[in-house]
C-alpha cells in the first residue's frame, strides 16, 4: 500500500556485520512498514551505481526524513567511534553538523546488543541520548511500543491539560494497559516450550486484577444528573481491558493442548473479591453513589459472556466446565463471612442502564445493558456467540442442584430480550460424539441424566422467563433434548 502524505519517513542506520544484525535489522523495518511508518534503508532504497556516501548525507539532511533510527550493536558502535567505512562517514555527518543543528527528537539509538556486564553498545556521539531497548525477547513489545509512539508522536505519558473539561465528557484519551504486550511474551514461552510460561500467565492475571482499581468511577464528580454518563464512560474504558483479556485467553488456549483452569478459576474467585471487598467500590452514605460499581457489573457480566463463548467456539467443554460447576470461595472483610458462589455471581443487574439512564432520555428499552453489548459486540466476539453463551449460561443455572451453603441466583440471560431462535451447539449434539464432548458443560456422564433433569424443570415450572422480556426457546426446546444424539 503506498504511503500516504500523513505517513512518517524515517531511515535506518546500521550495520551490515554480523549477518545476524542485518537480518534483524531488515525484520524490525518490515514490521514498522507493517505498523504504517516508511522505511527507507540502504536495502530496499540505494541501488548499483548509486553514491552510498550521498544517499546517506541525504537521508541525514532531508527535512522530510522525521527520525533516523541508529541501530547499535558492537560492529556499530566501534566503526562509529573510529570513523570507519560507512558508519563511520555517517557519524561524521550526523555529530559534525547535523546533529547540532537537527531537531534533538530526529536521532534515536536503537540497542540491538549489548555486553557482558549487560551494558548497552552505544557510539560516543550518541551516549547521552535515551535510547530504545530492542536487544531482550523480554523488553521488546514495550520496547517497540515505545518507539512507534515515539515515531507517531504518540507518547504514552501526557501532560494533563488545563483548565478543560473532565475527561468523562469529552476526552477521547487512549486507555493505557498494565497487561499490555504480556501476551507476545506468553505466546513465544508457550510455542517455546519455555518453563517460566506459567509463571508470566500468573503475571497476566495479577496485572489485570492489579490495574482495576483504576477504572473504579470517581464517586465526587458524581451527581444525580451526570452519573450515568460517568459510568457509561468506565463501561467504555473497560473495553479495552475485556478485549486483551480475550486476546490473552485465546493465545493460550490456541498454543496449549492443556491450560491451568485452576488458576484461571482463582483468577475469577480475585475478580469477585475485588467486587465485595475494594475500599474503592464500598458503598458511600449518599442516594447514587452505591451505583458507581455498575461499570464493573457491566463489565463483569460482558467478559464471563465473552469468555463462555470464545471457550464454547474453541470446543474447550471441560474447561468451561470446571468454571461453571466449581464454587467460587470469597470472604467479605466488611460483613466477616465467607460465602460460596457459583458463575452467576457475575450476572448482576446495571440499574444505571436499565434503570435511570432508560428514564432519563426517554428509551422505553427491555434493557439497555443489552443494546450497550449488541452495539459494542465488533471485535473477536461477535453478538450472535454472545447470544449462544448468554441462554446456555441460564439454562444451566437452572439444571445447577445448589446446596444450601451456596449463595445462588438465577442467571438472567439479558441479552435475550432480542430473538433468540436456536442454540447451536444444541443442534450439533444430535451427533453422540459431540454430545459426549459437550457433556462436561452440564456435569453429567449421560444424556438420560440430562433428560431426567430437564423433565423435572419442566414438571415444576422452572423456567419460567417472562418471555417477553427474553425471547429465548423454553429449556427443553433450547437444549434440542428430543433429537439429542440420534446420530453416532
Amino acid at each position: 500500500m503506498a504511503a500516504s502524505t500523513d505517513t512518517p519517513k524515517i531511515f535506518i542506520s546500521y550495520s551490515w556485520k554480523p549477518a545476524i544484525n542485518k537480518q534483524k535489522t531488515i525484520e524490525l523495518a518490515q514490521r514498522l512498514s507493517n505498523d504504517g511508518i516508511h522505511v527507507i534503508i540502504d536495502e530496499w532504497d540505494l541501488s548499483e551505481g548509486q553514491d552510498k556516501y550521498l544517499f546517506m548525507e541525504q537521508m541525514v539532511n532531508n527535512i522530510d526524513i522525521k527520525r533516523v533510527l541508529l541501530i547499535c550493536n558492537q560492529d556499530y558502535s566501534e566503526k562509529a567511534n573510529k570513523k570507519k567505512g560507512g558508519v563511520g562517514i555517517e557519524s561524521l555527518i550526523i555529530s559534525d553538523d547535523i546533529y547540532s543543528k537537527a531537531e534533538q527528537t530526529k536521532f534515536i539509538p536503537v540497542i540491538f546488543e549489548k555486553d557482558n556486564e549487560d551494558k548497552a553498545f552505544v557510539p560516543t556521539f550518541v551516549k547521552t541520548r535515551i535510547y530504545i531497548d530492542l536487544s531482550s525477547e523480554d523488553i521488546f513489545e514495550d520496547e517497540y511500543e515505545k518507539l512507534l509512539r515515539n515515531i507517531f508522536d504518540k507518547p504514552a505519558s501526557k501532560r494533563p491539560p488545563i483548565g478543560t473539561p473532565p475527561p468523562y465528557i469529552e476526552s477521547d484519551d487512549e486507555v493505557f494497559l498494565a497487561t499490555a504486550h504480556k501476551v507476545k511474551s506468553i505466546k513465544n514461552g508457550l510455542i517455546n516450550d519455555k518453563k517460566n510460561t506459567i509463571l508470566l500467565i500468573q503475571d497476566y492475571y495479577d496485572s489485570f486484577i492489579a490495574s482495576l482499581p483504576s477504572f473504579a468511577a470517581d464517586e465526587s464528580n458524581m451527581t444525580p444528573q451526570n452519573f450515568d454518563d460517568i459510568i457509561l464512560k468506565k463501561i467504555n474504558d473497560l473495553s479495552a481491558l475485556k478485549d486483551d483479556f480475550l486476546n490473552f485467553l485465546e493465545t493460550y488456549l490456541n498454543y496449549s493442548i492443556d491450560i491451568d483452569v485452576d488458576r484461571l478459576h482463582s483468577f475469577f474467585e480475585r475478580l469477585l473479591d475485588f467486587l465485595f471487598n475494594n475500599e474503592n467500590l464500598d458503598y458511600p452514605s449518599n442516594s447514587i453513589g452505591y451505583l458507581k460499581c455498575d461499570s464493573f457489573k457491566f463489565f463483569y457480566y460482558e467478559l464471563f459472556l465473552s469468555i463462555t463463548a470464545l471457550l464454547i467456539e474453541k470446543e474447550r467443554f471441560k474447561e468451561l466446565g470446571f468454571i461453571l460447576h466449581t464454587p467460587f470461595v470469597v470472604h467479605q472483610i466488611k460483613h466477616n463471612y465467607t460465602q460460596q458462589y457459583i458463575f452467576t455471581a457475575f450476572k448482576n443487574d446495571v440499574s444505571t442502564l436499565n434503570e435511570h439512564r432508560n428514564r432519563k432520555l426517554n428509551m422505553n428499552r427491555i434493557s439497555v445493558t443489552a443494546d450497550t453489548i449488541k452495539q459494542r459486540a465488533t471485535g473477536r466476539i461477535k453478538w450472535d456467540q454472545l447470544q449462544q453463551a448468554d441462554a446456555i449460561l441460564y439454562y444451566i443455572s437452572l439444571l445447577i442442584t445448589i446446596p444450601t451453603t451456596y449463595n445462588y441466583e438465577l442467571w438472567y440471560p439479558e441479552t435475550t430480550c432480542y430473538r433468540l431462535q436456536s442454540i447451536s451447539i444444541m443442534k450439533k449434539a444430535i451427533s453422540k460424539r459431540f454430545f459426549d464432548k459437550l457433556r462436561p458443560i452440564f456435569h453429567i456422564t449421560k444424556k438420560e441424566e440430562l433428560v431426567e433433569q430437564v423433565d423435572k424443570i419442566v414438571a415444576n415450572n422452572g423456567d419460567n422467563l417472562h418471555r417477553f422480556n427474553y425471547s429465548i426457546p423454553t429449556i427443553k426446546f433450547g437444549l434440542n433434548i428430543d433429537e439429542l444424539c440420534k446420530f453416532a
